[in-house]
């Protein structure tokens, strides 16, 4: 007799049980890899690694529910801020599926192949990209949009924005290994560094967060602007912004995993990367937000008129 699992109790089970799984079925830095003879990197798995459809319908419906709630709250944080620029950011948050491709491309991350029409997105470099991968980026950007705006905007002190960027890294760690080990969806190949749990390489949540956080620092800095019909152009602001933070940190680290190197070596360029990380995101703080990265315990060095004058008008909504 067979026994039936329901999806969304396998994607529970993963939730629950992801950090049991063996760090040697992660793809880590010591593991043995074999070099491309025409490009001498590693190839990725293509369709040796299978699509597993019923997976992604089931986290495509989870996590689509998830992202149009927070949307539902930014809408929310709009009209508390009369502002248009929170829902934009939310919803906006979708478009960083476009860096998101050139990322997997240098740093071997492989998501699986539909080959099904209907469910494409688009290609890059040959590579498919189906629904289920935007739906999954932009359940996390839309929660790091809705939230670190929305307490940027309640002016909140450095050191409660610095936690509130880890909650985010661990928001990362958790929705990751659950979905690798829920399988079926993609995984990283190559010496990926960092790997502590199963098989989420950690490198990759200070490069995530720190580069999604430059989006929400430029739309903040620069939110009066974008109010208004000028919210269309946070769309195009949040993947050029991405692209440029995460590629930054990145670098050691993609060097490393399209190579052989040590494991000494892959994971010094892992803990180079999250340092990078680290210093950009406290250069956004201090030459973005005004504040200072190491006084964790104040917020903006100086308010404008304007700024003065913003905060009197939103003090007034704000516990309405």
């Amino acid at each position: 007799m067979t026994l039936a699992v329901p999806g969304h109790v396998c994607f529970a089970a993963a939730l629950i049980l992801g950090y049991s799984a063996s760090p040697a079925t992660a793809q880590d830095n010591s593991i043995k890899v074999t070099l491309d003879n025409t490009y001498g990197t590693i190839a990725p798995p293509n369709d040796a690694f299978p699509f597993n459809a019923n997976h992604a319908s089931v986290v495509s419906v989870v996590l689509l529910i998830l992202s149009l709630t927070f949307v539902g709250i930014s809408f929310k944080e709009s009209k508390r801020w009369n502002s248009t620029v929170p829902a934009a950011l939310t919803i906006g948050a979708a478009s960083c599926i476009l860096p998101e491709a050139v990322d997997n491309y240098l740093a071997n991350c492989y998501w699986a192949q539909s080959h099904d029409p209907r469910f494409l997105m688009f290609t890059f470099l040959g590579r498919e990209f189906d629904v289920f991968v935007g739906i999954i980026w932009w359940s996390f950007g839309a929660v790091l949009g809705c939230c670190i705006f929305g307490a940027l905007m309640r002016d909140v002190s450095t050191g409660t924005l610095w936690k509130g960027l880890a909650l985010a890294g661990l928001f990362d760690i958790v929705l990751e290994e659950c979905l690798l080990n829920y399988g079926g969806l993609y995984f990283y190949y190559g010496h990926q560094p960092l790997v502590l749990i199963a098989k989420f390489p950690w490198w990759w949540l200070f490069c995530n967060v720190s580069a999604i956080f430059m989006g929400i620092a430029v739309t903040y800095r620069y939110r009066a602007w974008f109010n208004g019909w000028k919210s269309v152009f946070v769309l195009p602001i949040l993947p050029f912004c991405y692209i440029g933070a995460w590629s930054l940190a990145a670098m050691p680290t993609v060097y490393a995993v399209q190579a052989d190197y040590s494991p000494l070596v892959t994971q010094a360029c892992g803990v180079l990367t999250c340092c990078i990380a680290l210093v950009q995101t406290g250069v956004m703080m201090d030459a973005i937000l005004d504040r200072d990265p190491l006084d964790v315990g104040s917020g903006r060095r100086n308010i404008s008129l304007q700024d003065a004058k913003t905060s009197l008008d939103t003090r007034q909504v704000r516990w309405k």
